[in-house]
């Protein structure tokens, strides 16, 4: 059995790849929930915008606590970042949501709210 945070390392480092693959460059922060500091898993940029995401690796319907959201919106308003929570589902790839629809939902995230809110990577 894989433990969570491997599992979540492995998603954040693959996540962090594709972007750069795809033109952005693209940092993971590395446990990024244990610095004391509003820190999303990934900040990436790409001319001139700055987009943050908060990674989540799991097979089923999930929350996404209070705190990281806020965390989130601390990347808006101190560097007008674009922020995102982005769900690894398995054996089917990356689905990403903006915050304010999770902030609306109360961080809430299941396959009925993806089908009408999420989107793919090539829409960041």
């Amino acid at each position: 059995m894989v433990n969570s945070y491997s599992k979540g390392y492995r998603a954040e480092w693959s996540l962090t790849h594709e972007l750069y693959k795809r033109g952005w460059a693209a940092i993971r922060a590395p446990r990024s929930g244990r610095i004391g500091l509003a820190s999303p898993d990934i900040v990436a940029a790409k001319n001139g915008k700055i987009v943050v995401i908060e990674c989540k690796s799991r097979k089923c319907a999930f929350s996404v606590p209070k705190e990281q959201l806020d965390e989130l919106q601390e990347w808006i308003n101190r560097a007008g970042a674009i922020a995102y929570i982005g769900w690894k589902i398995s054996r089917k790839g990356w689905c990403f949501m903006n915050l304010s629809d999770v902030k609306e939902n109360n961080g809430n995230i299941g396959k009925k709210f993806i089908k009408e809110k999420g989107f793919g990577i090539d829409c960041l």
